[in-house]
């Protein structure tokens, strides 16, 4: 039943790659508060899904291992950690660099350092566009088959972390998603085009679940693996992707809002774990 709630999920997930219908209607000062509220949230519950889910759970999972002789050091979940630190780091580094929270307006994509406050840079429109515009496809699409990786192995290892992590890939994407459609639509794709191939980037989610069902029953580390993976991954997202742009808010009166958001995504997330592990 783990494996249809969490083909469920991913599904569910992936249907936010439409979030741009919703998006055409929506004012850039409502947009903007949006992210605001959006961004701050996901950053707590990315870093408290890690801490408090992911890596623990990997640490259970070695031990388990252990009771059956495995004999494997706990040093291995954290070697896997750091794998999935370094390994994000690639992908947003050097595939995923143009992705994140963008819009567009007029004749120009506004790309904020701090979606909340004032724009970074502004990239006139042109060719060059159109090649950042792929470049996000490719990285949004191999973000996609983690999540997806992700959210299986969560539910394999049961219900109630499979929910954890679902609700922290969710807020996640929400702020991503908004990104990726303004990428697309300054980048020359028509409204309808560029919710269809954020959509179908989107379902490579489904290849990723289906590929961690497979390793997941015959591999055995498999599981221990990407736990840990997925841990250092999160740690990731949320220190170097997240955070910086709380950290770059000016405004004292927003900071304090942005804080107090941060930590109710660290509380809800560790009452989560409490109630359903």
């Amino acid at each position: 039943m783990e494996i249809i709630y969490a083909f469920i999920s991913i599904l569910f997930i992936g249907f936010l790659s439409l979030i741009g219908l919703f998006l055409l209607s929506i004012k850039e000062k409502t947009l903007d508060g949006i992210l605001f509220i959006l961004v701050a949230f996901a950053t707590g519950t990315i870093f408290a899904t890690a801490i408090f889910d992911l890596i623990p759970e990997a640490i259970h999972h070695l031990e388990e291992l252990n009771d059956t002789g495995a004999n494997l050091s706990e040093s291995l979940v954290f070697g896997f950690s750091i794998l999935g630190f370094v390994v994000f780091y690639i992908i947003e580094r050097f595939v995923y660099w143009f992705h994140g929270h963008a819009h567009h307006k007029g004749n120009e994509m506004v790309c904020y350092d701090n979606i909340t406050d004032d724009l970074d840079k502004i990239v006139q429109k042109g060719e060059k566009i159109k090649s950042f515009a792929i470049l996000n496809l490719v990285g949004d699409g191999l973000h996609n088959l983690l999540d997806g990786i992700i959210i299986m192995v969560a539910f394999l290892n049961g219900f109630g972390m499979g929910i954890v992590i679902t609700i922290a890939v969710l807020f996640h994407e929400l702020p991503q998603e908004i990104g990726d459609f303004g990428i697309l639509i300054y980048g020359g794709f028509s409204k309808m085009k560029a919710l269809l191939f954020n959509f179908l980037s989107a379902m490579i989610a489904m290849i990723g679940g289906l590929v961690a069902l497979i390793l997941s029953a015959n591999l055995e580390l498999f599981n221990l693996f990407f736990l840990a993976f997925s841990g250092g991954g999160f740690l990731y997202l949320s220190a170097t992707e997240l955070m910086p742009e709380l950290l770059k808010q000016r405004n004292f009166k927003k900071s304090i809002i942005q804080s107090l958001i941060f930590l109710i995504g660290i509380i809800i997330i560790v009452i989560l774990v409490l109630i359903l592990h």
